[in-house]
């Protein structure tokens, strides 16, 4: 959703103009971002909606002998900047025969309209997949590829079902993208603050604004207010989050399930901040009949902004964001699977695409017909204090922690979008009084933790609470990394009973001698939204009191996490009448 942190496009000099700083206010400096020149090799065209608004695309033709595919990308990120390089990735494709049209969304750059979070993009999609049909050089086939926002709209236009959309290749990515997803259990996910970040960089005009948010600032709105009273223009995107039910927000995953399939590639980061959704809806195609065909996963052990663990922590030279060597040499592993995927569906190769490539972290790369992978199998760890063990304790054992929002525990890195650029040694977190860490035996040989990965706690919280957990690996060194994390967000009391907390899915291999660890908090700041008094608005309330958690270990009941061959609808109760108002 959001391609970026809030000032890299500052470091690059991709700005137009600065605007003045807040001065008394301390607001920092404050960069707007117009539209680049249409590329040399492109030509720019206006394409018409069905209700007379014209969104600007950048077209790029491959110079077939005959008519042949597009590869359509709609992007809110300007089609010709360096922010997401279409350029590039458009002669890329180009070269590979594909003709290109890459498209500013409604309302962004040089197309004409409202910028509308996720409002448009069904009909859009349509409508400019069926002016490419009615072209000359295009033999009738569309394909759709694109990360982020632009990999929702991929996902959108499948939505739409016009006949002509043969395959979307949707990479880290959505199609609930930004929303909180609910769950049958009672519990939600916490926010992520980048949503309200988001529309008040990226969809408060045509432009883009870079800026640091000063997150001391409270109530947390508060900092946005001075943006727009600074810029002198609100987002009517950041504005609707107050007023109820927003209109901003995508269509129902139903949406997709009850549309005619299509071949779908799925390109998921083991260290995306955004590859909840993008499980989410794997997790409901690969249970349709009809879609389950369909799908195909890549997963990579990349993060949103397409660094690579490999890479991690990321030096100059291999910072594809700002060296054009790096981004070129990015450029095959990022592209050609979409390429191999697109050929394979459109019949310009023999070899079927795999269901299923995944990447081991600090490891290989396989091939398997389904995820998790024949053979993943079941691990179970039990808590105990301070110790991840086989076997549950015999006997209940009750451990307290108490979280602060005065002193919340802060996020790993800098930029939740780019945690592989600083991946940070989370070792100290531990040592804190409001984080339960739990950690296994040294492993003995290198061992391949695969599959759907779930925390279940038994839990004593107050309604409006929040749980935070982080799996971690531990170096002999006593270095911790991440692998990966889960939170939730309790309207609900708990009383006791057994919460589930999504870890999403891994492939990690725990290199001889290293330690599995997780961590139990109830704050992860500034990459997610801190807990509210009484129920309050996060962002417009101020912090409140301490409060105490509780887990309850061992016993007949014992918190368990699981790591292998589980579903996470099959673990989480079917009804929220655990939990108490």
């Amino acid at each position: 959703m959001v391609t970026g942190g809030w000032c890299r496009l500052w470091r690059r000099g991709e700005l137009e103009r600065p605007l003045d700083s807040y001065g008394e206010k301390n607001m920092p400096a404050i960069e707007r971002i117009g539209p680049q020149p249409v590329p040399h090799d492109a030509t720019e065209v206006m394409i018409p909606m069905r209700d007379g608004i014209r969104l600007a695309a950048d077209l790029y033709l491959a110079g077939l002998p005959r008519p042949g595919p597009v590869v359509l990308v709609r992007m809110p990120y300007d089609k010709g900047g360096v922010y997401s390089f279409m350029p590039p990735i458009s002669r890329y494709f180009r070269a590979h025969g594909y003709h290109v049209l890459v498209q500013d969304v409604r309302g962004k750059y040089r197309s004409e309209g409202v910028p509308e979070f996720a409002v448009n993009e069904v009909n859009d999609g349509y409508d400019t997949i069926l002016w490419l049909t009615e072209q000359p050089w295009c033999d009738g086939d569309v394909v759709m590829w694109g990360d982020s926002y632009y990999g929702y709209t991929t996902i959108a236009a499948a939505i739409s079902s016009h006949p002509a959309l043969k395959a979307i290749a949707p990479r880290v990515t959505g199609s609930q993208l930004s929303m909180p997803l609910e769950y049958s259990d009672g519990t939600r996910d916490v926010e992520q603050m980048a949503r309200k970040g988001y529309f008040a960089t990226h969809y408060v005009d045509a432009h883009r604004y870079e800026w640091e948010p000063d997150w001391n600032i409270h109530p947390l709105r508060v900092v946005f207010e001075r943006f727009f009273d600074h810029v002198g223009i609100r987002s009517a995107n950041f504005d609707a989050e107050f007023l109820g039910d927003s209109r901003f927000v995508p269509a129902p995953l139903q949406a997709l399930l009850e549309s005619p399939p299509v071949p779908i590639l799925y390109t998921i980061g083991w260290f995306d901040i955004c590859a909840v959704w993008a499980w989410h809806d794997v997790r409901a195609l690969s249970r349709h009949p009809a879609w389950a065909e369909h799908l195909h996963l890549r997963l990579e052990a990349i993060d949103h902004e397409n660094y690579w663990l490999g890479h991690a922590p990321v030096v100059p030279d291999d910072d594809h964001r700002t060296d054009p060597a790096a981004l070129e040499r990015l450029l095959p592993r990022y592209v050609n699977p979409a390429i191999e995927f697109f050929d394979a569906v459109l019949g310009r190769r023999d070899a079927p695409p795999p269901r299923v490539r995944y990447e081991i972290c600090h490891g290989e790369w396989h091939d398997s017909t389904t995820w998790p992978p024949p053979g993943a199998g079941r691990l179970e760890y039990h808590l105990t204090p301070g110790v991840l063990t086989a076997e549950p304790a015999p006997q209940e054992i009750r451990l307290e922690w108490t979280h602060d929002p005065a002193e919340l525990v802060p996020s790993p890195g800098a930029d939740p979008f780019a945690a592989l650029v600083d991946r940070s040694d989370l070792a100290p977190i531990g040592e804190r009084d409001d984080v339960l860490r739990f950690s296994g035996p040294a492993t003995g040989q290198d061992t391949d933790l695969m599959g759907a990965a779930a925390l279940s706690l038994r839990l004593t919280a107050p309604a409006g609470a929040n749980i935070h957990t982080r799996l971690l690996d531990v170096t002999p060194e006593g270095r911790a990394y991440l692998i990966t994390h889960g939170q939730a967000h309790l309207d609900l009391a708990a009383r006791g009973q057994h919460v589930i907390i999504d870890l999403q899915s891994i492939a990690y291999r725990l290199r001889e001698g290293h330690r599995l660890a997780l961590d139990i908090m109830s704050s992860d700041f500034p990459h997610y939204v801190p807990e509210a008094p009484a129920s309050a608005d996060p962002w417009r309330a101020l912090p409140g009191e301490p409060t105490t958690r509780e887990i309850t270990l061992g016993g007949p009941a014992a918190s368990c996490l699981r790591i292998g061959d589980w579903h996470i609808d099959d673990l989480r109760p079917p009804s929220a009448e655990h939990l108490t108002a």
